[in-house]
């Protein structure tokens, strides 16, 4: 029978694959690393299929789903045709049995969801499978074709460039934030919202955002982990990526909203445990002013005697010497009575 080439073949693996640039950055696609690998992994359904059939091998073997193991070929004549060969990677190889653990083809029809032993192409044999099982390993195939879909239809592609070529925003270039309505936001190795990896970042995530990768309501996105210094790109949606002008300005709105009242100001003193107490524009971490103007301890300031926002308050600040006002959010830790 004509298969196709090996290439052919990896990319049928439903599976993560770090490619490492020259600047070594993990770039989300296929592969088997469990640190960006999909959230959902079609083997794994389809290994319980297989153990499930009534294969002459599994029929008389009874192996677990989990010491099953897959190579997927698809023919090119007959192209809803699937190739399985089977393995039982608990069984060892010898010299004296180099087949251990083999247990031949099966063929997958992925329009039917038939499973068939071919061995005797004059008379194949249509296996039985679990009715549940074989629903839910061709739900998950659905999703995954999909997920190919999207990045066949893509108009521009992400990976096949070596040097990061950022889309200007003015006064912004490609730096963003994550604004995200959940607590970890997944990244994405298909711009399609059922194709996530475990990889996410969380709110206040620094990341680029790349133009050589931006797709209708997403963003091929570069993010550097401020500690390991590790980089991974992959997709994000467009409504969680973020300027810091949006950011600070939603934190503003946000806090203006809660405290629609005239501010009543209250007197408190700057006790910082020695460290400059910095100036925000916005109750947000990312919001810190860009004169970097500060407090210091013993400063005294009226402060808003609202609740804090996000762990921030108002303050006003006359310098005694200059009579100049500074006005902005400061963390409240840092405010004491008195």
């Amino acid at each position: 029978m004509k298969l196709r080439s090996i290439m052919g073949i990896l990319l049928i693996s439903h599976s993560l694959l770090i490619s490492i640039s020259y600047a070594k950055t993990a770039t989300v696609t296929w592969s088997d690393n469990a640190a960006v690998a999909p959230v959902r992994d079609c083997r794994i359904p389809l290994r319980k299929l297989l153990a499930s059939s009534n294969q002459s091998m599994i029929a008389a073997e009874h192996p677990k789903a989990t010491d099953l193991d897959v190579l997927m070929e698809k023919h090119d004549n007959r192209k809803e045709m699937w190739f399985i060969q089977i393995i039982n990677v608990r069984q060892a190889h010898a010299d004296s049995a180099p087949g251990a653990g083999h247990y031949g083809w099966v063929v997958y029809n992925e329009k039917t969801g038939e499973l068939w032993d071919e061995r005797d192409q004059e008379h194949p044999q249509k296996l039985t499978t679990d009715p549940a099982v074989l629903e839910n390993y061709r739900m998950c195939k659905m999703q995954d074709d999909r997920c190919f879909q999207a990045n066949q239809n893509m108009t521009d592609d992400p990976t096949g460039g070596f040097y990061p070529n950022a889309f200007e925003v003015e006064g912004d270039s490609s730096v963003r934030y994550i604004a995200s309505q959940e607590k970890r936001q997944h990244l994405y190795w298909a711009p399609n919202k059922e194709c996530t990896v475990n990889a996410f970042v969380v709110n206040n995530d620094k990341i680029l955002a790349l133009s050589w990768g931006q797709q209708p309501g997403f963003i091929w996105s570069r993010y550097v982990h401020p500690v390991t210094k590790k980089i991974i790109e992959g997709w994000l949606p467009e409504e969680v990526v973020k300027t810091k002008v949006q950011i600070c300005n939603t934190a503003n709105q946000q806090a203006t909203g809660e405290n629609a009242a005239p501010i009543n100001f209250v007197t408190r003193t700057v006790s910082n445990q020695h460290q400059r107490l910095y100036f925000y524009d916005a109750p947000n971490e990312i919001c810190q002013n860009s004169t970097n103007a500060f407090l210091i301890d013993g400063d005294k300031v009226p402060a808003s005697d609202k609740p804090p926002q996000a762990g921030f308050t108002f303050v006003r600040y006359t310098h005694p010497s200059t009579q100049n006002v500074t006005s902005g959010w400061v963390h409240t830790r840092g405010l004491v009575q008195p």
